[in-house]
């Protein structure tokens, strides 16, 4: 019996291991008199290979299990020490594609983020994709670096303008990528899309119905059902659904619960010291809070900082006055993690009856719709 299991076993493992795609990334940029390399990662960086850029051109060798997206990243070998970031020139150093089996060619006589790429079918189609939404990257990028430095300023003003520019950009590609999803319903890249859509807002509600256009392979793949798990941790969030309770504690260490807040509306509000947005934000919560607590508005603010002094700093520079919670665990922050928060800053309106009725309010958003509650 021993002897058969053992056997087993090696027909499993020689089964998982010819499933695997072997691939050679061909790469081709311009030759320059600095020393660089690539780093290529996939998996959400828990993969990666690299290589040494040598006259232009580079070779990176690996195998994936199936076709995935992946980060193809061009690095200067021994920087200067005094370099300072360019966000710019970091853009133009990173190319997303997909990996998949076989040789892939990635080839540019300019910045890699302009570069061919050629493959199997899979790796076409994607790249077939990113140059039908190349312009609206390119501006989606420069709207990024403007918003960026106008977060740093806490200029909350100007960021809000550059939101509502986000969404209308955020409405192209959706519109793109749902296309792509209803003609190639079994492509690999169709299930990258849907992951996209659900992304750090964790919006299941537009990502839900793209999920169940995929083939019903590709929904019960180990990806698919991953994916699956995870939109239902975002209908969590959904408006109309009731909000999960939890509890987390204050600086002083008494612990708060969601549901001590009901009969009033309250925004419950991710955030942390470290994030620009968060910051940047601040001035419209403050001003919203003054404005409406009188009238049965609350907020709610769970960090997800690990360093106590610096939020604690981070709530007195602000001037929040409302109740503040955090364990100190970062992302791994229970609350956090009970509504698949990804990305912050993410907040959502819960009303006096414990329902979700709005998500991701910011700036003017959040001031029409207590406007809308409180003076109708």
């Amino acid at each position: 019996m021993k002897h058969l299991i053992h056997f087993l076993l090696l027909l499993t493992g020689t089964a998982v291991w010819a499933q695997e795609k072997a691939f050679v990334l061909n790469g081709s940029i311009p030759v320059t008199a600095k020393k660089y390399k690539v780093l290529l990662s996939w998996n959400n960086g828990a993969t990666a290979e690299e290589a040494n850029v040598v006259n232009g051109k580079f070779i990176i060798k690996g195998s994936v299990d199936e076709a995935v997206a992946a980060t193809l990243m061009l690095e200067e070998v021994n920087p200067p020490a005094n370099k300072q970031f360019d966000r710019m020139e970091y853009l133009r150093n990173n190319l997303t594609l997909f990996l998949d089996g076989g040789t892939i060619a990635v080839t540019t006589k300019t910045h890699l983020s302009d570069a061919v790429v050629k493959g199997s079918q899979v790796v076409n189609d994607f790249y077939n994709y990113t140059q039908q939404v190349k312009q609206i990257t390119d501006l989606d990028n420069r709207l990024g670096m403007v918003y960026y430095s106008y977060a740093q300023a806490k200029n909350a003003k100007v960021t809000d303008k550059l939101m509502e520019m986000y969404k209308v950009l955020s409405t192209i590609y959706y519109d793109a990528q749902l296309a792509f999803i209803q003609k190639n319903p079994a492509s690999p890249v169709s299930l990258y899309f849907v992951k996209q859509t659900l992304g750090l807002d964790m919006d299941a509600a537009k990502a839900g119905p793209m999920f169940q256009l995929l083939s019903s392979a590709l929904q019960n793949s180990n990806a698919g059902k991953e994916l699956a798990a995870s939109i239902e941790v975002g209908r969590k969030s959904m408006i109309g659904a009731a909000a999960t309770d939890f509890t987390q504690p204050s600086p002083e260490g008494t612990g708060i619960a969601l549901s001590s807040f009901k009969g009033k509306y309250v925004l419950v509000d991710f955030w942390a010291s470290w994030c620009g947005p968060c910051r940047a934000e601040s001035p419209n919560l403050v001003k919203a809070y003054e404005q409406y607590k009188s009238k049965g508005f609350e907020i709610y603010s769970v960090s997800l900082d690990e360093d106590k002094s610096k939020w604690l700093k981070a709530i007195k520079d602000d001037k929040y006055t409302w109740p503040q919670a955090g364990d100190l665990k970062g992302w791994d922050n229970a609350a956090a993690v009970v509504y698949g928060v990804s990305g912050i800053p993410f907040n959502f309106l819960v009303d006096s009856n414990g329902v979700i009725v709005a998500r991701n309010l910011r700036g003017e958003d959040l001031e029409k719709k207590l406007k809308e509650l409180f003076e109708r």
